[in-house]
């Protein structure tokens, strides 16, 4: 194990008051830049691991867009994007499936094992774990088999979690058809967060939180983060990151931060709303 990875002993001597989680279930979602880094993947891991020894009940929801276009690239097929979404035609749905559900969640669960929490990759198709239809983009173009997701049967996280297991999840979905569809991780995370009633939802990235004017912002909330899109103080990537913190509190999450994957014990920082955890979003 790196000598730079966290164990239930560090936590529980630097954050005692982390006692009252103990029981509770939190959602992790972990993915885009912050998983570029082999360093900081190895922390996160090792933070989960943790968490889950500690007596927490994590569920972890990963990304790998820039996995999947990796793999795009060795295959000789182009990436296409309307709205920042995947356009995924049925040979880019094997390759991201691949990707999502092969190499990333099997590289993800062997660390958080590794680090001492025996875990267990779970697809969106599973079980019926994330039930999905096709999304169009936003002026009604085709986006293929790129989907939102539309339910969530949390049975299969469930008997994972009664196991001991720590359940690392794919945001691969499933339609009707039983075809399946590419989802945003962010957007499966926030659905997740309500189904399997956790009680903090954490977006790990690659940045500190939402920022204006430079600054990190400690608190928002739905209102907030809508004034703040329209007047263009949030923008980019970070737009559908706020949004899915505002849609894990409407699906009944009571919280949800932005945190940054690179900083040591971000996981518990923000599950304790610790002054510089990154960026907190909740209903007051």
């Amino acid at each position: 194990m790196s000598h730079n990875a966290i164990n239930p002993a560090e936590i529980e001597a630097s954050h005692p008051e982390l006692q009252q989680l103990r029981g509770k279930r939190v959602l992790v979602k972990y993915g885009g830049a912050a998983m570029e880094d082999s360093a900081t993947k190895q922390l996160v891991c090792s933070e989960v691991a943790a968490l889950a020894r500690f007596g927490i009940e994590i569920v972890v929801v990963h990304g790998g867009g820039k996995e999947i276009s990796r793999l795009l690239e060795r295959l000789g097929l182009p990436s296409r994007f309307i709205d920042g979404l995947r356009v995924t035609d049925d040979e880019t749905m094997v390759a991201t499936e691949m990707a999502l559900s092969g190499t990333i969640n099997s590289d993800l669960v062997s660390r958080i094992t590794g680090a001492g929490a025996p875990a267990i990759g779970l697809s969106g198709r599973d079980a019926g774990l994330l039930r999905a239809i096709k999304l169009r983009s936003k002026r009604g173009e085709d986006l293929g088999r790129t989907g939102e997701v539309q339910s969530s049967d949390p049975s299969a996280v469930e008997a994972v979690l009664r196991g001991g297991f720590v359940p690392v999840i794919s945001p691969v979905g499933e339609a009707s058809d039983g075809s399946a569809l590419n989802l945003n991780a962010d957007y499966a995370a926030a659905a997740l967060s309500g189904s399997v009633r956790a009680a903090c939802c954490v977006f790990l990235t690659d940045v500190p939180g939402v920022k204006r004017k430079g600054e990190v912002i400690p608190r928002l909330t739905p209102a907030l983060i809508a004034e703040l899109i329209e007047v263009g103080a949030i923008s980019g990537g970070m737009i559908p990151k706020v949004e899915c913190a505002a849609r894990a509190l409407q699906v009944g999450c009571p919280r949800a931060v932005i945190a940054h994957a690179a900083q040591r014990m971000a996981i518990t920082r923000a599950l304790l709303g610790a002054a510089d955890c990154g960026s907190e979003v909740s209903e007051s």
